[in-house]
C-alpha cells in the first residue's frame, strides 16, 4: 500500500493489511538499493506481510535492514521471520537491544494476555540484533539518509527515525508520538512520564514533513505540527487521554 514516493505500508493490524496484532509495517525504498523495513509485526502470520511485499512490487530479498524500533511484541516479535526471509541485518537502540534479544525482567505477555489482548496460544518471539545504534547516529541508504532519534518514555528508549527523502522529512515515530500529539504513555515496564518529559524535546525542531507512527492514522504534510503538539502537551500539568485507543505491547 503505497503512502508516498518512498513509503509503503505492508502491514497493519488496525486496516487489516496484515494480522490484527501487528503495528504498522513500513517499507522504505531506494530504486537501486532496494528497502529497508520499519518494524517487524507480531509474526502471527508473517507471510501476509511478505504477499503485501510482492504485490507492491517488492521481493523479501529486497529488505537490507530491518529497524526494529522497540522491543513490545506487535513490533518485534516478527523480526525473527523476517531475518530468516531476507537475511537483513536487524538493527535496534542500545536500550531496546537486549529485550529484542530477550524477555525483559516484567513478564508482559502474560499480562496482556490476562487484559485479552493476546490470546492464550501468543508464543513470543525474540531475534539477535546486529547492530544497536545511539542517539544521532546516521545511515546512508541510497538516496536517503536515516538519523537515529532514541527516546524513552513509552519503552526503554524507542528508535525513531528522521529521514531525509530529497527536499523531503519524514520522521518514524513509532509509539512515541501519534498524530495529533498524543504519546503512547502506559502502564508497563519501560514505560516512565518523567524520561518522556526529558526527552521529548528531541523531536521539536526537525522540520519533518510526513509522520509515519507505529499505530493510527499517519500524515503526509505537516508533521512537524504534531510532534511539537506533544512537547507542548508534555510541558503543561495534565496528559491529554489518547481518546480510549489501546493495543497490544510485549
Amino acid at each position: 500500500m503505497k503512502l508516498s514516493e518512498d513509503v509503503y505500508l505492508v502491514g497493519s493490524g488496525e486496516i487489516r493489511l496484515s494480522h490484527e496484532l501487528d503495528c504498522h509495517v513500513y517499507l522504505l525504498t531506494d530504486p537501486k538499493e532496494g528497502a529497508i523495513m520499519i518494524d517487524a509485526g507480531s509474526g502471527a502470520d508473517s507471510d501476509q506481510i511478505f504477499s503485501n511485499m510482492v504485490n507492491d512490487g517488492y521481493d523479501p530479498s529486497d529488505v537490507k535492514y530491518l529497524f526494529v524500533t522497540h522491543c513490545h511484541a506487535d513490533h518485534a516479535s516478527g523480526a525473527t521471520d523476517i531475518k530468516s526471509k531476507t537475511s537483513c541485518e536487524v538493527i535496534s537502540s542500545i536500550q531496546e537491544a537486549p529485550f529484542v534479544e530477550q524477555a525483559p525482567p516484567s513478564d508482559g505477555v502474560r499480562a496482556r494476555k490476562k487484559s485479552l489482548f493476546y490470546p492464550e496460544d501468543f508464543k513470543r518471539k525474540y531475534c539477535k540484533v546486529d547492530r544497536a545504534l545511539g542517539d544521532k547516529e546516521t545511515i546512508e541508504f541510497g538516496k536517503c539518509t536515516i538519523t537515529s532519534v532514541i527516546l524513552p518514555g513509552h519503552s526503554y528508549g524507542v528508535l525513531c527515525l528522521l529521514v531525509e527523502l530529497g527536499k523531503k522529512r519524514a520522521f518514524f515515530s513509532s509509539d512515541a508520538v501519534f498524530v495529533g500529539g498524543a504519546i503512547g504513555l502506559g502502564n508497563w515496564p519501560g514505560c516512565e512520564l518523567r524520561t518522556y518529559r526529558e526527552n521529548i524535546d528531541k523531536v521539536t525542531g526537525l522540520n519533518v514533513d510526513q509522520l509515519f507512527p507505529g499505530h493510527y492514522l499517519w500524515k503526509i504534510r505537516d508533521g512537524q505540527a504534531d510532534l511539537d503538539k506533544a512537547a507542548d502537551n508534555l510541558s503543561r500539568e495534565w496528559i491529554p487521554p489518547m481518546g480510549g485507543h489501546s493495543h497490544p505491547i510485549y
